[in-house]
C-alpha cells in the first residue's frame, strides 16, 4: 500500500490491539483524570467537615489615656482603683451545635464523595466505550482501505495495459475512457476513506492523549462465536453494574442527608466564653462567663428545609426514569446484538469463497475478452459492495458487542 505507507513515514507508527488500547487509556485519557480530582475534592470536603469551629480570642485595651495624654498607658505599678491606663479585655470564646449539625455535615460530605465516584465510574464508561467504538470504526475503515486500495492498483495494471493496445490500435478508445472513469471512482471513494481514517485517528490520538505526529494501525479484532445471554440476564448485569444508577441513586440519599442537616441549621449554635478585664469593670479584675446564641425567631432556615424536601421527590423522580432508561438501553442494544448475528449466519464459507474470485477472474476474462466492458465493470462493482458490506457486518458485529458491554457496565464480550 505505497500511498498509505508514504502518509506514515512521516509520522510515528505504532500499533495497537484493543487490549492494549483499552490499558493506555486507562493511564492517559486526560478526561478521566480531570474527573478523578472531583473526587479528591470530595475527600477532601469531608476532612473539612471533620474540623471543629475554631476558638475566638478577644483582646482590648485601651489607646490613649486623656488626662496626662499618653498613648498605651501601661505601669507595673497603679492604683487599680483609680487606674490611668493599663486597662485590658480578654475573652475567649467557642461555638458548640446543639444538633450535632458538623457529624451531619460529614455525612452529608460523604455522600459527595460517593456521588463522585458513581460520577467518575460514569465518565470511565462512557470514554471506554467510545474508544472502542472508535477503534472498531478505525480498523474497519483501515481494512476497506487495504482493500480498495489492492483493487485500485489491479485496475491501473490493466489500464496500463489497455492504453498500450489502444496506442496500437487494437481496442476501442471508449473502453480506456470508461476505465479511467472507474478508476477515478475508486479514488474518490479512497479519498473519502482517507478523510474518514484521519477523523478516527484524531479521536484516538485524543482518547490516548498522544501527539499529533503518531499513526496508529489497529491490529484486527475477533468475532469469535460466543453465547449470547438472556435479555434478562443482561438487565440484572445494567442494573447492578451501571453507574449512572448509582449516581441516582447516590443523589436520593444526598439529598436525604441535605434536608436533615438543613434541620438541624433552625436551632442556633451555642457560643460560650470566659471573660477577663483589667480595671475595665466594676471590680479591678473581673472574671466572667458568657453564653450566646442567636434567637430564632424571624429565620428558621424554612425556606432551605423545604428546598431539600423537594430535591428528594426530584432526585427519586430521576431515579425512576434512570432505571426505566436503563432497561430500554438494555433491550435495544440486545435487538441489534440479533440482528447482527442473524445477517453474519446468512453469509456461508461458500459465499465468501465465491467472492473472492469475482474480481480476479473479472480482470483475467476481461484481459482475455471472455467479457465485455460492462460486464466486467459491473462484476468489479459486486465484488467490491460484497467486500465493502462484509466488512461493515464484521464492524456492526464489533460495535454491537461493545454496545452491550457499555449498556450493563460490564465485559460479557
Amino acid at each position: 500500500m505505497l500511498g498509505f505507507a508514504l502518509s506514515a513515514t512521516a509520522q510515528d507508527t505504532i500499533r495497537l490491539s484493543l487490549p492494549q488500547a483499552q490499558e493506555q487509556f486507562l493511564q492517559k485519557n486526560l478526561s478521566l483524570i480531570a474527573q478523578k480530582f472531583n473526587i479528591s475534592i470530595a475527600e477532601a470536603g469531608v476532612r473539612q467537615a471533620r474540623l471543629w469551629y475554631n476558638p475566638n480570642l478577644f483582646v482590648e485595651t485601651n489607646l490613649y489615656n486623656g488626662y496626662d495624654h499618653k498613648f498605651l498607658p501601661y505601669s507595673k505599678q497603679g492604683d487599680l482603683v483609680n487606674p490611668t491606663g493599663g486597662v485590658f479585655n480578654i475573652q475567649l470564646q467557642q461555638v458548640l451545635s446543639l444538633t450535632a449539625s458538623r457529624s451531619k455535615l460529614v455525612k452529608l460530605a460523604e455522600s459527595n464523595v460517593a456521588l463522585q465516584q458513581a460520577a467518575f465510574e460514569d465518565v470511565m464508561r462512557n470514554a471506554r466505550y467510545t474508544l472502542s467504538a472508535t477503534f472498531g470504526s478505525l480498523t474497519n475503515n483501515l481494512a476497506k482501505l487495504a482493500m480498495l486500495d489492492q483493487e485500485r492498483v489491479r485496475q491501473e495494471t490493466l489500464l496500463t495495459a489497455f492504453r498500450a493496445q489502444l496506442r496500437v490500435g487494437a481496442i476501442a478508445p471508449f473502453e480506456v475512457t470508461r476505465l479511467e472513469l472507474e478508476q477515478k471512482n475508486f479514488e474518490s471513494d479512497l479519498a473519502d476513506l482517507r478523510a474518514q481514517i484521519a477523523r478516527d485517528q484524531a479521536d484516538m490520538r485524543v482518547l490516548l492523549a498522544l501527539p499529533g505526529s503518531t499513526y496508529i494501525l489497529t491490529q484486527p479484532y475477533t468475532t469469535a462465536e460466543q453465547a449470547l445471554p438472556t435479555l434478562q440476564q443482561l438487565v440484572e448485569q445494567a442494573t447492578t453494574h451501571r453507574p449512572d444508577l448509582k449516581v441516582a441513586n447516590e443523589e436520593v440519599q444526598y439529598n436525604q442527608r441535605n434536608l436533615t442537616y438543613q434541620k438541624s441549621l433552625a436551632t442556633p449554635n451555642l457560643t460560650v466564653g470566659a471573660d477577663y478585664q483589667r480595671v475595665g469593670s466594676a471590680f479591678p479584675h473581673y472574671v466572667g462567663v458568657q453564653f450566646i446564641m442567636d434567637l430564632p425567631v424571624a429565620n428558621k432556615n424554612e425556606g432551605n428545609i423545604r428546598s431539600a424536601a423537594y430535591a428528594i421527590d426530584q432526585s427519586k423522580t430521576a431515579s425512576q426514569l434512570a432505571h426505566l432508561q436503563v432497561e430500554q438501553d438494555v433491550v435495544a442494544a440486545f435487538r441489534q446484538m440479533q440482528e447482527a448475528l442473524t445477517l453474519q449466519e446468512k453469509y456461508s464459507p461458500a459465499y465468501l469463497e465465491s467472492i473472492e474470485e469475482i474480481s480476479r477472474n473479472a480482470t483475467e476474462n476481461y484481459a482475455k475478452r471472455v467479457i465485455d466492458l460492462v460486464n466486467y465493470i459491473d462484476k468489479i462493482r459486486a465484488y467490491r459492495d460484497a467486500q465493502l458490506n462484509l466488512l461493515d457486518l464484521r464492524n456492526n458485529l464489533f460495535q454491537s458487542r461493545q454496545l452491550l458491554n457499555f449498556v450493563t457496565n460490564t465485559r460479557t464480550f
